[in-house]
């Protein structure tokens, strides 16, 4: 293979990109318009061609980051399409990785509550501790606007509205979700998310991007549903991304 091609909101594209520019291939990566210039300037310093798409589209549209990513890996001579959503190594590398080093690090963990996008965080570490330490409560966060929530409670299909929440939600389900080793979901606001994100740096120092303010968001709104039973518990909340790249 000699190209790289993926349609990313921007942090699984800069783990490519690295490992492109080592190997000396071509990168191609597809973002929706709602992705910070930070991120578009951090893959093309890589040496990556970045193409911007239309967010308030949907995923089947011929203009959509999912159907341009598909189209280019297409036209493109020797390459290969990494589809994140519905490649199930990115769910794999979570249940044979992070999943063990989490266990290791906090071995008395009760809760573990991240956000939901891919799907491969917290399917991949959800089916890890299903396996290994079942009493472990996995708990997803998805922003307002997505699909998922509803999907997860109701089993419904409900049109997605427009949130501006960066690397978490979706407006379709990937290939990388399993439902069965999720144990709640709980939904995050986005302003609330961007005003815990600026008190995540100035009284904790923790400088993060937008989803991490939007787990930590949702883990709050959680615990305080749960009441009492939860005093005492270990719960671990996985900020998964930096503020520079925001």
């Amino acid at each position: 293979r000699e190209a790289i091609l993926a349609g990313t909101s921007g942090n699984t594209g800069v783990g490519l990109a690295i490992a492109a520019a080592i190997k000396g291939y071509k990168c191609i990566f597809v973002l929706p318009d709602k992705m910070s210039e930070e991120k578009i300037k951090n893959l093309r310093a890589f040496g990556a061609k970045v193409v911007v798409t239309p967010t308030a589209v949907e995923p089947d549209d011929p203009k959509s980051y999912y159907s341009v990513s598909r189209r280019l890996a297409k036209d493109t001579p020797n390459s290969i399409y990494i589809d994140q959503y519905n490649n199930l190594a990115n769910r794999d590398c979570h249940y044979q990785l992070t999943g063990p080093e989490i266990l290791e690090q906090v071995p008395d963990i009760d809760v573990l509550i991240a956000g939901i996008g891919t799907g491969g965080t917290i399917c991949g570490n959800g089916r890890y501790f299903k396996e290994t330490k079942p009493e472990v409560e996995i708990i997803a966060v998805d922003p307002v606007g997505s699909i998922v929530f509803d999907k997860f409670k109701t089993g419904e299909d409900v049109p997605a509205l427009n949130y501006n929440i960066e690397g978490i939600g979706e407006d379709f389900i990937p290939d990388n979700y399993d439902f069965s080793v999720i144990d709640d979901m709980v939904q995050g606001d986005g302003k609330e998310s961007f005003l815990m994100t600026r008190e995540l740096l100035v009284k904790e120092g923790i400088y993060s991007g937008i989803s991490s303010g939007s787990a930590v968001v949702g883990a709050i709104k959680w615990i305080k549903e749960q009441g009492s039973r939860l005093k005492g518990k270990k719960i671990l909340i996985i900020l998964p991304d930096s503020g520079n790249r925001y």
